[in-house]
């Protein structure tokens, strides 16, 4: 059985390698035929494997230098929940970090929240995650702030 500090580890490195490495290969090798993605950028592209890659791909091509930092990071032997820090500009290919958007070559710097799921291989089988695209969207003038 793993320990917490392993599991955590996992997601460290997960996320070091494909958002700040930008290897989309690691995450495809991290992640279980038989993952279910709760939340694709698009509900059209599904809940399995494919929907987590195509949406790591999204990201990655719409802010070629995203960059992320964790926050926060809490863990079992097989779940663990990271809060982190997202930053980068968003200049994608033809639309934007909000997907349909026109790219803005606008900064962003938002918090998400993810909870993962991993099986006894170190492999991604479930993924929810929560994103603050109302800021993200205002930081990019796509949105009035409130008030």
């Amino acid at each position: 059985m793993r320990t917490s500090d392993e599991t955590k580890e996992i997601l460290r490195r997960f996320y070091d390698e494909v958002f700040n490495n930008r290897d989309l290969k690691y995450a495809e090798a991290s992640i279980s035929d038989n993952v279910v993605e709760r939340n694709p950028l698009d509900p059209r592209m599904g809940n399995d494997k494919s929907a987590a890659i195509a949406t790591i791909q999204a990201i990655l091509d719409n802010t070629p230098d995203l960059q992320t930092e964790i926050v926060d990071m809490v863990a079992t032997s097989d779940k663990v929940a990271i809060r982190a820090r997202f930053f980068g500009t968003d200049s994608g290919k033809g639309w934007g970090v909000p997907m349909g958007a026109p790219a803005t070559n606008e900064s962003f710097s938002v918090e998400g929240i993810d909870v993962v799921t991993i099986d006894d291989d170190g492999r991604f089988t479930e993924h929810y995650g929560l994103f603050d695209v109302p800021t993200m969207m205002q930081q990019l003038g796509l949105m009035p702030a409130p008030g």
